[in-house]
């Protein structure tokens, strides 16, 4: 997110072209840098205010290579590319040049960038294959386990119970 707003750009722009400042004054009074100054001018003279909005957008391989072959047949620069096509961040631009000069036009279409799916592994029931009386054997056998365990936990406590008892006080 832009830490100047969009009042901030206009008073800059106004500053620049109006009141006829250089762009290194500009950028000292409105607390921003000379190359923002720059693009907010550029931006204005191409697209007007519409060219300050913030957008957020999804670029078809076309329009990349739109801009790139503007590029190519006009000798314009990254920066002067992303003001002609109204893309907030020239690094944007740099970006799809670098890609396609090292990869081709197929590496300019979008990525798939979600999680893989995860392979879920079949669960076993070992319990269809036994019998009833089988499944009540060992529904028999963890009711006596459990049953075991809890008169165990029961002489532990007694036992510690009795320990804290004869100790003096």
């Amino acid at each position: 997110m832009s830490r100047h707003t969009f009042e901030d750009k206009l008073k800059a722009i106004d500053l620049y072209l109006n009141k006829r400042n250089s762009y290194r004054e500009t950028a000292k009074l409105m607390s921003a840098t000379k190359s923002d100054i720059i693009k907010w001018v550029a931006l204005y003279q191409k697209h007007g205010e519409k060219g300050l909005q913030p957008t957020y957008t999804n670029y078809s391989v076309k329009f990349k290579m739109d801009v790139l072959t503007y590029m190519e047949k006009t000798g314009a620069s990254i920066r002067e590319a992303s003001y002609v096509f109204n893309i907030p961040s020239y690094s944007t631009v740099a970006k799809w040049k670098r890609t396609f000069e090292e990869q081709g036009k197929d590496a300019l279409f979008p990525k798939k960038r979600s999680r893989p799916k995860m392979k879920k592994k079949p669960t076993e029931n070992l319990d269809t294959d036994k019998t009833n009386e089988e499944l009540l054997k060992e529904n028999e056998y963890l009711r006596m386990e459990i049953a075991y365990l809890k008169k165990l936990n029961a002489l532990v406590q007694a036992s510690r119970e009795s320990k804290s008892e004869k100790k003096p006080k």
